[in-house]
């Protein structure tokens, strides 16, 4: 069996001895998460990640609303775009999800030193897969984007045009802006939720005023259009990345960077964080590729469905933000407790963080389900783009409390390091159910862009009924990292 530098979750409870020649660096965390009353602990992680997630979700639904004035055509070109630099960071998702187990894992069981040597690397790291990310949607933006439009008989230039530009100028920016991501992944395995809500609420502010000022122009500034829109996009988030840079290197924060070692790669390290990552970016890899396909499906039916599916996305990020907080508490104390070998408080802090995110994915079931139409209307005067994104968004209301279980119980699965069956999941419910049931209920029995989104919603319920039972049988206690 391998031998592993990072503590393991035996049932017992009580101190880790410290590693030999382990030194006392105390980082500046002034509460114990493993101590604090259960739902204490969630709020205090939770409730900066909801607000900085809804914040985020608001910001992003409002610059969107700016490229609409630019026409339906604009929409989908952002909207493709997007979804293509969520497939650019699928090997991110490796680095980030395994930083976020180990320095959580390591804080538990009070290994300071461990947990700054994975941030060394984590960071390391990020800038060689950005700048792989660059190289990528810089030289093949063009065919990258003809592919995902392949399915229309002739392919709509403006879009295409667009998107290329969009993509180009957005996927540069990531030669530094994937820091962003694994900083953010970082302060979250800590237990510091309030650094990343402070870094990503001057991101998307930056990112909005770059988008008024540069998309429609400005005083003396001419409007750039699309470019404007990519530009804003990338400046904010390659300087945000570099706020976290400053943070982690000066050891400004809860949790920081070894400080001597610099960025020389250490193999036993970045196995580890592959190991428990590499499952977790073949989840995100299959479930981003479901997504490719999914969006290609409704590229074929047309602009309208195009922008409607972009616009219903916007508009979920709201419903998905709750879901994302709390399963980022689910993570950070899941690993965190097991770290303390307290496996039992674990569990009770993944369904606790679910209890609590349910309840607030409820109140936005009901904004969606009530108010659809005032909604979509926000980004367009199109009415069938309007029609589509109302049935869309109504869709979203009924599958809500599912995405949100989906969402808490994998980050608590992923904080006990047990990745390898959050992917088998993602393998059953976006390949398996969404699109199998997109291509047959949208194509092949004709319901369009509404076919699509219910085999979305059968997908969230599926997969988290078994993520429920999966976290509910607890074998995920004593998985070693």
């Amino acid at each position: 069996m391998r031998k592993s530098k990072t503590p393991e979750p035996y049932p017992d409870s009580g101190p880790l001895p410290k590693p030999p020649g382990t030194p006392i660096i105390q980082p500046r965390q002034t509460r114990d998460l493993t101590a604090m009353p259960l739902r204490a602990s969630v709020l205090t992680l939770a409730i900066p990640a909801v607000i900085r997630g809804a914040l985020q979700s608001v910001i992003g639904m409002v610059s969107l609303m700016v490229v609409g004035v630019l026409g339906p055509e604009a929409i989908a070109a952002v909207g493709v775009g997007n979804r293509i630099m969520l497939i650019f960071v699928v090997i991110l998702q490796a680095l980030s999800v395994g930083a976020t187990a180990l320095v959580a894992r390591y804080i538990g069981a009070k290994d300071f030193r461990g947990a700054q040597e994975v941030v060394n690397q984590a960071v390391a790291l990020s800038f060689v897969v950005g700048s792989a990310i660059a190289l990528i949607g810089i030289f093949f933006a063009e065919p990258i984007m003809r592919g995902m439009l392949s399915l229309q008989e002739v392919p709509d230039p403006v879009v295409l045009e667009m998107g290329t530009t969009y993509l180009q100028i957005l996927s540069s920016s990531y030669v530094i802006a994937v820091l962003l991501f694994m900083a953010n992944a970082i302060f979250q395995g800590a237990g510091d939720m309030r650094t990343p809500l402070f870094i990503m609420t001057y991101v998307n502010v930056i990112n909005l005023i770059g988008a008024y000022v540069l998309v429609i122009g400005v005083g003396p500034i001419p409007s750039l259009g699309i470019t404007g829109a990519a530009l804003a996009a990338g400046f904010a988030r390659a300087s945000g990345a570099l706020i976290a840079l400053w943070i982690l290197a000066g050891n400004r924060g809860i949790i920081g960077m070894k400080r001597g070692q610099g960025f020389s790669l250490q193999l036993p390290i970045v196995r580890s964080i592959l190991r428990v990552g590499g499952p977790a970016a073949l989840e995100n890899g299959v479930r981003r590729g479901s997504q490719v396909l999914y969006t290609i499906l409704i590229a074929g039916m047309g602009t309208a469905p195009m922008a409607a599916n972009s616009i219903a996305l916007n508009v979920q990020s709201l419903g998905f933000e709750p879901g994302f907080g709390f399963g980022l508490a689910a993570t950070a104390l899941v690993g965190q407790n097991l770290g303390a070998r307290n496996p039992k408080r674990a569990q009770e802090a993944g369904q606790e963080s679910f209890r609590m995110g349910l309840l607030v994915s409820l109140v936005i079931s009901a904004i969606f389900l009530l108010v659809p139409g005032p909604l979509a209307r926000l980004y367009t005067n199109d009415p069938e783009t309007i029609r589509l994104t109302v049935i869309c968004l109504r869709i979203v209301a009924i599958s809500q409390p599912f995405l949100s279980m989906v969402m808490v119980y994998s980050g608590g699965l992923r904080g006990a390091g047990d990745t390898t069956f959050v992917l088998y999941s993602s393998i059953i419910g976006t390949w398996g159910i969404r699109l199998v049931g997109a291509y047959y209920l949208g194509i092949h029995l004709g319901y369009g862009l509404v076919g699509v989104w219910f085999s979305m919603a059968v997908d969230h319920f599926v997969q988290g009924l078994i993520l429920l039972r999966r976290f509910r049988l607890g074998r995920w206690k004593t998985i070693k990292l």
